[in-house]
């Protein structure tokens, strides 16, 4: 009987340390990083929201619509797969599901 209360008692304590590092929400990908590309300026698209009016996006955490800024970078179009953002000095395009990064 002791042993059974012992094991009863370590499951309980035990299961929310296991649970911590599991998200039921998280895509299904090999990497522990986003399923989007990290850009050169640390970047991520993270996913596309697009809903019958209004398109948005989350990039590293943050939620964006057309006209955002994250950094320097204006979020200027978002597509099915992509989403483009521009500074003075270059023009990003972060897809979600890709491997490449164009500048």
């Amino acid at each position: 009987m002791f042993k059974i209360n012992l094991l009863l008692v370590l499951i309980i304590f035990i299961q929310p340390v296991l649970a911590q590092n599991y998200d039921p929400t998280r895509p299904l990908s090999t990497s522990k990083q986003a399923s989007g590309v990290v850009a050169k300026k640390g970047l991520v698209l993270e996913s596309i929201i697009q809903g019958k009016k209004n398109k948005s996006a989350i990039i590293s955490g943050k939620l964006m619509k057309i006209g955002d800024y994250i950094g320097n970078h204006k979020l200027v179009s978002v597509s099915r797969s992509s989403v483009i953002l521009r500074s003075e000095e270059e023009r990003l395009k972060l897809s979600v599901f890709s491997g490449v990064v164009v500048k």
